[in-house]
């Protein structure tokens, strides 16, 4: 597991939250919490059962025409940080924060080719990012959790390598710890 200190809050924040920055905006959301003058929570799993069949058949199909693949367990970063971002924009800094992202299927399968490993797809239980702010320090933690037992450790260490990768494209400058 990779821990990484976030040194420009700023410019990762304005990459997470920003309506046209899609840096983030492929990840599925887990769980994001927010505290300010209150404390809002988002609950990052999808539910099927408020959509028609019909709109649920367009969601599919929109996917499948991006090239993705449709979760029917979480939401896409992109369909929550609106709100995320109006809860907590102000004059004032949040209190503290906590946001739990989890890399998408279609990109697990994309990851997978590229590290020597014998795990499948299936194998992956998720490859996830936790992104914490304690009113002063954002830290980034990294995890791979599988869902079978296997002593092999490649996966965890490309998706820790992949993280690094990501932040520099984006130039997210950090610190690991």
């Amino acid at each position: 597991m990779l821990a990484l200190r976030i040194t420009n809050i700023k410019e990762a924040m304005r990459l997470l939250l920003d309506k046209n920055e899609t840096a983030f905006d492929s990840f599925l959301l887990a769980e994001a919490s927010f505290t300010t003058y209150a404390q809002m929570t988002i609950d990052g799993h999808f539910h099927p059962e408020f959509y028609s069949a019909a709109e649920l058949d367009d969601m599919k199909r929109e996917a499948e025409e991006a090239g993705r693949v449709f979760s029917t367990q979480m939401i896409r970063w992109a369909q929550a940080k609106s709100q995320c971002f109006e809860f907590i924009k102000g004059t004032h800094t949040p209190l503290r924060f906590l946001i739990t992202l989890y890399l998408a299927e279609e990109n697990i399968v994309r990851f997978l080719a590229g590290v020597d490993t014998t795990l499948k797809a299936g194998d992956i239980a998720g490859l996830s990012l936790n992104l914490k702010y304690d009113g002063s320090n954002l830290v980034c933690t990294c995890a791979a959790s599988l869902n079978i037992f296997s002593t092999d450790r490649s996966v965890e260490h490309a998706w820790d390598a992949m993280v690094r990768k990501f932040f520099d494209k984006y130039n997210i400058s950090y610190e690991e710890m």
